[in-house]
């Protein structure tokens, strides 16, 4: 198999991809796991490994010093480097299961949490520095929510399967009613107990659209045409940009300004594509069996 091909084989849906990603991050990961791929690392073993490295880095945040900024910066890039990886080795050897995507989003979400404890501790005990924090870390995660959804919702039209609001919920669901009868299994039953919780956070935050996503729906073919470019404006707000921006401020020993650039930038950026989002679905014809 070419090279080429199998980096497209390790990703996970071109179009839905953050640009980021797609052009940097995701080809030195896949290096990184073109290297590791004949041993017997497994995908959660990368997921676990991810999730120390982001503890770390938030232990260096919380030193708030210029030097340890610095290290605190290395860690949450190789953090980064094994998030991307244990997707692409499961795609790759085909091993990938239900409950490793719990396990990968659990491993997100407590690092970006650990980093901003870090972040407000390291920073300084001034009761404004830990509400910018606050602050940019509920945006930070509203940003991940919204692009979790549009690009779920993307591809549920482009892949003609239900992927979060669907079958694809009901089989966690499910997993975990049954998870509840067995004895033991303490750990699964709570990554599985976070993991739709996180959904029922998702839903709340976007309940409107939810709501229409179970009684409308667009014309497949007219819903791609207007979303395709659309979906990569969405990308934007995804997790690679704040990590790079979080990286690149702490090199330069200013999380000042990263911390004012998602309060005010990206969150000016949020509302415009929340408007053209809403335009454009206004403006997208619906599917025959909805048209009244």
């Amino acid at each position: 198999m070419k090279l080429a091909e199998e980096y497209k084989k390790s990703l996970k849906h071109i179009e839905a991809e953050e640009l980021l990603d797609l052009c940097f991050y995701r080809i030195i990961s896949f290096l990184f796991v073109k290297i590791i791929l004949p041993f017997p690392i497994t995908p959660n073993q990368l997921s676990v490994a991810a999730l120390i490295m982001g503890v770390v880095s938030a232990v260096f945040y919380s030193f708030g010093s210029k030097e340890a900024f610095l290290i605190a910066a290395a860690f949450y890039a190789v953090y980064y480097l094994f998030d991307l990886s244990d997707g692409q080795v499961a795609r790759l050897k085909k091993n990938g299961t239900r409950l490793g995507r719990i396990i990968d989003g659990i491993a997100d979400y407590v690092t970006h949490l650990s980093v901003y404890i870090g972040l407000g501790i390291g920073l300084g005990d001034d009761i404004n520095i830990w509400f910018l924090v606050i602050a940019a870390l509920i945006c930070m995660m509203g940003h991940a929510v919204l692009f979790d959804f549009y690009r779920n919702r993307y591809l549920e039209y482009k892949l003609g399967t239900i992927s979060l609001y669907g079958e694809d919920l009901k089989q966690f669901q499910q997993e975990y009613e049954e998870l509840k009868k067995i004895p033991g299994k303490l750990i699964e039953k709570s990554i599985y107990f976070l993991y739709l919780k996180y959904l029922a956070v998702q839903q709340f935050f976007i309940l409107k659209s939810a709501k229409e996503q179970k009684t409308k729906r667009f014309d497949t073919e007219e819903f791609l045409k207007k979303n395709k470019s659309i979906i990569r404006l969405w990308s934007f707000m995804g997790s690679s940009l704040h990590i790079t921006l979080l990286i690149v401020m702490s090199v330069m020993n200013r999380i000042d300004l990263y911390l004012y650039g998602i309060l005010i930038f990206i969150n000016i950026y949020t509302v415009f594509m929340i408007i053209l989002q809403t335009f454009t679905d206004s403006r997208t014809k619906l599917a025959e069996k909805d048209v009244v």
